[in-house]
């Protein structure tokens, strides 16, 4: 016959009993039976030897699933006789699968950009333009894409990402303290998640969507009397990020351009070319990238549409994140052909309204310099330094 040991009161018996006649402890009916924790179990191990060393009441363990059939006959004991068998209460709780919560992409709107023709950069003689930011040149975008209304924000970066790197936490503000990498790795999980082409913007269409349409420094006018109207910047941001979407939008209904974050745009850093360009990408390598629009430290010098910085792609701030930009238009969905067909660029220069001069080609045209004018009622004070 084989026997086994009661693990409270160490009396032996028959090992086909599940129930010991001594103390009353349960055996588990299956060897597959699980606990919580072994230690869980261990602890009330000791507590019912306790209780039955000094006699002051009898534990019972039961840890046993629910015997199907009659209930095991148990050998009475002279001192302790058996109570009446009573199957265990045990409820097996299914974890729940997480829900993910897509409302986040609510906060992805888009607005239309036109196709068109700007003048990119400042060439201006009183010194507000930098020589990074010169010399004026123009740039034909042939097709039109959307663009985010606000920078991404915290809630759909912690959506894809599991994680949240910002400094200044909040569901509504941007997310800042991420790498251009970081940025890259989360656009390929958000296409994956959307099954879009999600991208960020080039320079060039940083800045004319920045602009929209308008020709000063700021997409207000030409004075920064007004950015605390338009922009969290270093006079009234209380030196962290706010929610976005707070200020008014420029005309064409983006909102947190200037100000707020910096934003990544997919450019390497490289020097302007006074040659027109038909969608620019910028230069195909380089060691740093550039960022656009000011911050919530920044000064309303640097928070002008022409302003660039340049950061290491590896290097996190901040100071710094950024927007999304999608091909194509709401209506067709589809991605747009790149029309740089002489017919295609020209219509979009005759419907600007601006001459150019024709060199050689039409990839390689210079802006007539009648259209070179300095702004009016430019009194910035040059000395402003970032916060």
């Amino acid at each position: 016959m084989l026997e086994k040991k009661c693990p409270v009161c160490f009396y032996t018996l028959d090992s086909s009993l599940l129930r010991c006649p001594r103390c009353g402890w349960d055996f588990p009916a299956t060897s597959g039976q699980m606990v919580d924790a072994a230690r869980w179990l261990l602890g009330r191990i000791a507590e019912a030897r306790r209780n039955w060393l000094s006699r002051k009441s009898s534990v019972t363990l039961n840890l046993a699933p629910p015997l199907k059939g009659p209930a095991p006959k148990v050998e009475a004991s002279h001192d302790y006789p058996p109570a009446a068998w009573k199957p265990p209460n045990i409820s097996l709780v299914k974890p729940k699968k997480p829900v993910r919560d897509f409302s986040v992409f609510n906060c992805l709107e888009f607005c239309e950009i036109p196709s068109g023709l700007f003048n990119m950069g400042a060439d201006y003689d009183d010194g507000l333009g930098q020589e990074y930011e010169k010399p004026i040149h123009g740039v034909i975008l042939s097709r039109p894409f959307r663009l985010a209304k606000y920078p991404v924000t915290q809630n759909l970066w912690e959506f894809c990402m599991g994680y949240n790197p910002s400094q200044f936490k909040g569901d509504s503000r941007p997310v800042e303290n991420v790498t251009w990498k970081e940025v890259q790795l989360f656009i390929s999980r958000l296409n994956a998640t959307a099954n879009r082409h999600y991208r960020l913007p080039t320079e060039a269409e940083w800045e004319y969507s920045a602009r929209a349409g308008t020709s000063w420094p700021y997409y207000f006018g030409a004075t920064p009397e007004e950015l605390p109207q338009y922009a969290w910047f270093g006079h009234n941001s209380g030196n962290r990020s706010q929610n976005v979407g707070l200020k008014d939008p420029n005309p064409w209904g983006l909102y947190d351009m200037l100000g707020n974050v910096w934003e990544w745009v997919a450019d390497w850093y490289g020097d302007y070319d006074s040659a027109t360009s038909t969608n620019p990408k910028g230069p195909t390598e380089g060691s740093s990238k550039v960022i656009r629009g000011g911050a919530w430290g920044s000064t309303p010098w640097l928070c002008r549409v022409t302003t660039r910085s340049v950061k290491s792609p590896d290097e996190r701030s901040p100071l710094i994140g950024f927007r999304l930009a999608l091909d194509g238009t709401a209506l067709t969905h589809e991605l747009l052909p790149d029309d740089q067909s002489p017919e295609g660029i020209m219509s979009i220069i005759e419907n600007s309204g601006l001459r150019f001069f024709e060199v050689d080609d039409f990839h390689n045209l210079y802006l007539d310099p009648e259209f070179e004018k300095e702004p009016e009622d430019d009194d910035f004070d040059q000395d402003d330094e970032d916060e």
